[in-house]
Order: structure tokens, then sequence, then C-alpha cells
């Protein structure tokens, strides 16, 4: 067993330090993990058209998303002559070549030509094809999932449908993307997302916009849900950053398992992706989506103001984040206690690491 885990949050501890900063777990998460859900990889609009593709990673592997017709399909990007790359980058293409000996596939896999192959015995091209991977559409994402056996997207993302079709995501478009390296696990800037309690020591801007007695996290099968109404407007306040109106007063903040968030509010969707780069390193991935986006976003005002206090509060995370994971190297600790009232979206996170890992 690799570590202990109690449901009951009002008797659990949280999980062991050895998590953060063990390289050895790396790898079990790989394959138990990012191996077995379902990952962000890429956008709806970057493959509109026949032909049109884009490569991504996942858990380290590379895969390749392509338009065929109607038809939406990922593959592994690797040859199955020597393991060449069938695909890089972006753009439109016919057919996916190999760089490596010049094997070339159909769109829908099927291998059509090996040159030189004709000595080989028994070698049969028909019977060959790129090796599938799941892929699946919510609003302007594309997801895929390495584990052909796993359940469908829907199964993971059961009722958040529902939940955001006031905001209309499928007529969000995007408008630009930002990332950071951050110096800690992945695990150390999950479980920071999953919690309020941080905001009024860590946040102060933020929790001035949030009604904090009102913020509540609501725990689903593979997602949890932060509901976070904005305080009303005082007349005599200072300005605020975010004003509700009768039509949007809440700010959804979704996590989904294991690394995904998309945090919807007044006509805007931003999606944060958590990518490991090591087992003291993450790659943060922010990207913007928008109803009615603006012309030019950095030029835009209003846009630039809303990407500021972005930055402002991502600023404030990793410097947290980031001092958390040189503490978890100590020898003064390994586990602590949750707060029933304010740390139950973190409890559940580690209570699903606790299933596929074990």
């Amino acid at each position: 067993m690799i570590f202990s885990f109690n449901a009951d949050i009002t008797r659990a501890t949280t999980i062991p330090s050895r998590l953060y900063v063990d390289p050895v777990y790396q790898a079990l998460e790989d394959e138990r993990i990012f191996g077995r859900t379902w990952q962000l990889v890429g956008r709806t609009d970057q493959v509109t058209e026949h032909g049109q593709f884009f490569t991504a990673e996942v858990a380290g592997e590379s895969v390749v998303v392509l338009r065929d017709g109607e038809t939406l399909r990922a593959f592994h990007n690797i040859c199955l002559h020597r393991a060449g790359p069938v695909a890089s980058g972006c753009g439109i293409r016919r057919s996916l070549q190999c760089r490596y000996h010049g094997w070339t596939y159909r769109l829908d896999g099927e291998l059509m030509r090996a040159p030189e192959m004709e000595g080989s015995a028994g070698f049969r091209p028909e019977e060959m094809h790129l090796l599938p991977v799941q892929v699946a559409t919510w609003g302007p994402l594309v997801l895929a999932n390495l584990d052909l056996k796993a359940p469908p997207l829907e199964s993971f993302w059961e009722g958040i449908e529902a939940r955001t079709a006031p905001f209309t995501p499928d007529a969000m478009r995007h408008v630009m993307r930002k990332s950071w390296t951050v110096e800690c696990n992945w695990k150390v800037y999950i479980d920071n997302y999953l919690e309020g309690y941080h905001l009024p020591m860590v946040h102060p801007g933020l929790h001035r916009e949030l009604d904090y007695a009102e913020y509540r996290v609501e725990p689903h099968r593979y997602w949890s849900l932060q509901v976070a109404p904005l305080r009303p407007v005082d007349p005599g306040a200072d300005e605020r950053r975010y004003v509700p109106t009768d039509a949007s007063r809440d700010a959804q903040y979704y996590w989904l398992f294991p690394n995904i968030m998309l945090n919807i509010y007044q006509g805007q969707m931003q999606t944060n992706l958590v990518i490991p780069r090591g087992v003291d390193q993450c790659e943060v991935v922010f990207e913007w989506f928008a109803t009615e986006p603006p012309a030019d976003s950095e030029t835009d005002p209003e846009w630039s103001r809303l990407v500021a206090f972005s930055d402002e509060i991502q600023d404030e995370d990793i410097a947290i984040c980031e001092t958390v994971q040189h503490n978890l190297r100590s020898r003064a600790y390994d586990r602590g206690r949750y707060s029933p009232a304010r740390e139950n979206g973190v409890h559940h996170f580690h209570g699903l690491l606790h299933e596929f890992l074990t």
C-alpha cells in the first residue's frame, strides 16, 4: 500500500509528504493517473477543416489529433516501423507521413505506403494501423485519453454540462494563452486550487471580491465545484474588479481529476492545465475564452485589467506553492490535518489519488 487514506475528513490526515518530493511516484502517476484519465490537449478551432491536425503530449506520450471529414480522431504519434513521428506541430495534411523513413498513413490511421518493404516476408500493410487514442470535445476544448478501456468523457464529467449551460461554453471563442513554470509538485498546485481557506491570507484582493462566508465546495465523483458568490456592490466601497449582475452573480470553479480547472464567470471561461515537469516542478497553462472576445486582448482596456488581476492572483499562488514545496522536504513535516469546513475539496482529491494509485 502506497499510503493510507481515511474517508472521514474529521479523522483523516493529509497524504504523506513523500508523495510530493520522491521522484519514484512520478512514473507511477504517469501510468496510473495521467495515462488513464481525460487530458486537455487542444481546442476545437484547431481541427475544424478536413486534414487539420495538431500534436500534444499526454503522460509523456506524443499524440496527434486530426479532423477526418466529420470525424475527430487521435492516435499515438508513433510510426509502426521504428517509432518515428508521423506528425509534428500543427497544420493541414491529406495523410500522415513518418519523418524517419517515409511510411505514410491515411487520416483514419491505416498504412497506405511503406517504401522498400517488398522483401519482408508476411508483411501486409493493410493489417497495420496507428494505435488509436480516445478523443472527445467539450465546449471549445479537445480532450484525449490514452486508455482505450476508460469510460467516456461524459462519465467523468457527468453533470457539468447542465451546470454550465447558462454560461454557453459552446459559444465561447479563444482569446489568449499564458503559461508559467512553477517550482512545485503538480499536486501542491492542485491542493492550493481546491480550497478557499487561503483566500484571506494569500489573496486579499480576491477576498474583497468574493462572499467568503458563502464560499463552498461540492465534491462529485471525478470532479468538484467551488461556488464563489461575488459580494454585492457597496456604493461607498472602492472600485470593484468584478461587478455582479442578477443573471450572473456566481463565479464557478470546476476542478476535473486530475489536473484541469475551468473558471467560469460573467461570459468568460479560463482553463488552467497543470502539467508535471518533474517531481518538484510543473507547468501551469492558462487559456481564456469569451462569448464576446475583444478585437485585440493586448490593447483592450477591460481585458487588460482582467488579465492583470489574474496575474496578481497567480503570482500570489506561485509564491505560496513554491514555499510549501520547499517545506515539504523538511524532516519536521510528514502529514497534516484537514479543515472539514474548508478543505473537503482537497480531501476529495486525495481520495481519488489513493483510489488510482493503490
